[in-house]
């Protein structure tokens, strides 16, 4: 009979090992899988030990593999955390405080070493089995394993019947069943026979063993995960939004918060804890949100994401609604992330500006004055002509020269500004350096074309503050006619350009008309 409990125990033995092989080398392990493990190689280590021992030859043998196999006894505080973290959802233990169970194993192992548990080893009708000695350590004993017990039953009762949902409470009813059986089996095949002298009943401790090992792996997978790995991912999840700097919430099918980052929170004006439970109609204006609304309902009927942008509060977003599926439940959600692309809108509309507009005086640049010329022509009618001016600075360049660049911008600014101030009613733009042409639309006689070039002229009169000096500055202005001159624009600035040289011949302020 002892061959038979040997082999069984090396047949648990080899159970065991697989067991826990393939929970510790699994693709994806995680904390709750290796504490797994870790419990059934103690339980290994032990039933290997118990199969040595029932082959011995001799008590002294015997006892010492059931010395060695007392270091199996590790596994008491394990499923006790095992299920601690179970019933947190995740929460990381406080390990000083589970650090006494350690220690006491320990002090137990050693106790056993110097005999202080067990009297003698001798033989039964099934093999070698302990003898409890009657000292401190040993009550010690029983009383630390029946608490363990206790409090692993109690953990796995309280699962069972306070879970929310049916998995987590089947996960509880599995491990209390686990606790149950395993535990009484494995307390009376250790300690209640060996104290009451039931020789004749068999060792049912590798049984108690085997019950302990299905009911830990059926939990962790066929069950699914307990809570430390769903608190993992669930810590890990929370984590990564909130390090995602843009806006980001998971919806439901009706437009309702799930979830939400902080940033998602703050932009609407409320607290994450706010925020959950409300629907998009609660925090948004009726029309922004029947138009998100609409964006959600295609993204999850079309099953692709939908990418739009918004304003909100002076700054721009680009939204994206991604539908998420999940195969093992019906509920769909949506997933939106807001990118703030306030600064790109920014620096694409100054590029875009710049591409029509001068960089030093934003006045309009060539491109954009042959633009407006155009138009100006569509709507002009035979009872009308057009005049384009072609504007130079007298002595620009000794004040650039005296100034610096610096402050020749400064007076380049100065003389923009006042001719915007002149000439309201037509389109002044810079060509370069200290050239400046104007088009005026809807001209009825030469008097008119006069008197506006008398004002330009007349708005330098007044010196330039510039750095602490007055500067006198004085126009040379050319002036050719559409249609009479010509009808494109280019060619009505090579005139006026010709116009505004034969100005200057003439002396510092002075106009030509082209003839």
């Amino acid at each position: 009979m002892p061959e038979v409990l040997a082999q069984v125990d090396l047949l648990a033995f080899l159970i065991y090992a697989a067991v826990a092989v393939y929970l510790l080398a699994c693709r994806a392990p995680t904390t709750e899988r290796n504490l797994c493990g870790g419990v059934i190689l103690c339980l290994a280590l032990w039933s290997f030990c118990e199969a040595q021992a029932h082959l011995s030859q001799s008590a002294e043998r015997a006892f010492v593999w059931f010395s060695i196999g007392s270091f199996g006894w590790i596994i008491f505080p394990l499923p006790l955390l095992f299920l601690y973290l179970a019933i947190t959802r995740g929460i990381k233990p406080n390990f000083k405080a589970l650090a006494l169970p350690f220690l006491l194993c320990g002090f137990l192992i050693s106790a056993q070493w110097r005999g202080d548990l067990i009297r003698e080893v001798t033989r039964a009708p099934f093999g070698w089995i302990t003898l409890w000695a009657d000292s401190a350590a040993f009550y010690l004993y029983v009383f630390y394993c029946g608490t363990v017990l206790s409090l692993c039953g109690f953990l796995a009762l309280r699962l069972w019947f306070k879970a929310k949902n049916t998995r987590r409470r089947t996960q509880g009813k599995v491990l209390f069943l686990t606790v149950a059986l395993g535990g009484s089996i494995g307390f009376f095949s250790e300690v209640v026979a060996p104290l009451s002298g039931m020789f004749r009943i068999p060792p049912l401790a590798c049984l108690a063993g085997l019950i302990w090992a299905i009911g830990m792996m059926l939990a962790v997978t066929k069950y699914g995960l307990l809570s430390l790995e769903l608190g993992y991912f669930k810590d890990l999840y929370e984590r990564l939004f909130e390090s995602i700097s843009d806006p980001v919430a998971l919806f439901d099918e009706e437009g309702v918060f799930l979830s939400a980052n902080r940033a998602m929170a703050e932009g609407l004006g409320l607290s994450r804890e706010e925020l959950m439970g409300k629907s998009l109609e609660q925090v948004l204006d009726a029309e922004v949100c029947k138009f998100r609304m609409a964006k959600l309902k295609e993204a999850l009927n079309s099953g692709r994401m939908q990418v739009f942008e918004d304003e909100r509060g002076g700054r721009y977003f680009k939204d994206y609604f991604v539908p998420v599926f999940f195969k093992d439940a019906k509920k769909r959600v949506v997933l939106a992330i807001a990118r703030d692309i306030t600064e790109e809108v920014k620096a694409m509309r100054r590029l875009e500006f710049y591409a029509l507009h001068d960089y030093l005086t934003g006045l309009p640049n060539r491109v954009m004055l042959e633009s407006e010329f155009n138009r100006m022509v569509s709507s002009c009618d035979e009872n009308s002509f057009m005049a384009v001016f072609f504007i130079d600075l007298d002595n620009f360049k000794s004040f650039n020269d005296t100034l610096g660049h610096d402050g020749g911008d400064e007076i380049l600014m100065e003389v923009s500004r006042r001719l915007g101030q002149k000439t309201q009613d037509g389109v002044v733009g810079r060509f370069g350096g200290d050239e400046f042409v104007l088009v005026l639309p809807n001209i009825r006689d030469i008097e008119q074309v006069k008197r506006a070039i008398s004002e330009i002229i007349s708005a330098f009169e007044a010196p330039l503050r510039v750095r602490g000096i007055d500067i006198y500055l004085s126009l040379s202005v050319g002036v050719s006619l559409y249609p009479k001159d010509g009808t494109s624009f280019d060619e009505l600035v090579r005139y006026a350009d010709i116009a505004m040289y034969r100005a200057k011949r003439s002396g510092a302020g002075s106009y030509r008309f082209f003839e």
